[in-house]
């Protein structure tokens, strides 16, 4: 008798997608990341970058099925990428595997984050503490200027 004689309906969906899954992507069902591709990074930042690869190719998912507008894609991959540049950036220089809670917004989007931010903005610098709640950590401009703040904790 044939092994998926023996199982009941749901299980021989559930076995076929496993063995699609492991046909698809081999190294990671047995392995976790793929163990060819060298990480300098601790736990935390390499769960980081992979969550923000599964945001990209969420990205191309919606923009393939005109799901989201061109505008929203090009913004939202510019806002992953300067995230994830933040992001290594601060982990080089303080040596730590710490993801600090950082937000990305666009100059026009300040305003909804922060209140009066865009007021609370003028002259300040990197490092400067805005409504004792936001720490400017940068000003990046890829065809429009994002800010990157980080919240500040008690």
């Amino acid at each position: 008798m044939h092994f998926t004689a023996l199982m009941r309906k749901g299980e021989k969906t559930q076995f076929y997608f496993l063995i699609l899954l492991l046909l698809a992507h081999p190294a990671r069902c047995f392995c976790g990341p793929l163990q060819n591709a060298p990480s300098d990074h601790g736990p935390e930042v390499s769960a980081f970058l992979s969550l923000t690869k599964d945001e990209e190719e969420e990205l191309e998912f919606q923009i393939r099925r005109n799901e989201i507008t061109r505008r929203d894609y090009v913004r939202s991959k510019r806002r992953l990428a300067i995230h994830r540049q933040v992001v290594l950036d601060i982990v080089k220089k303080s040596g730590e595997d710490v993801v600090p809670e950082l937000h990305v917004v666009a100059a026009s989007e300040v305003d909804q984050l922060i209140e009066n931010g865009t007021r609370a903005l003028k002259g300040a610098k990197p490092g400067a503490v805005l409504n004792e709640k936001w720490k400017l950590v940068a000003e990046v401009t890829r065809g429009e200027l994002f800010y990157v703040f980080e919240r500040i904790t008690k």
